[in-house]
């Protein structure tokens, strides 16, 4: 049962990733297209939007690479007598 839920919380982080690396062009795009067609904005309005959406999934990459290499450098440790875990 535990290779189980393993395997459940492996697959929901790597939804969770998925998402928050397709999420931010995706939201930056559109909004630079509401802004394009509803304001009459120019349309290289969509090149710096899309620069701070791909940033900010390079931002949740890495995120998400700096928590990993903490929850596996903590895992390393040597197990100790007064810690419950």
């Amino acid at each position: 049962m535990k290779s189980w839920m393993k395997v459940m919380q492996d697959l929901a982080w790597l939804t969770q990733l998925g998402i928050s690396l397709a999420a931010p062009p995706f939201l930056c795009a559109g909004a630079a297209w509401w802004l394009w067609t509803r304001m009459d904005m120019p349309a290289w309005i969509m090149l710096p939007a899309l620069v701070l959406g791909f940033g900010g999934s390079v931002a949740s990459a890495w995120g998400f690479y700096r928590l990993m290499q903490r929850k596996a450098a903590h895992k390393k440790a040597p197990p100790a007598f007064n810690r419950h875990s």
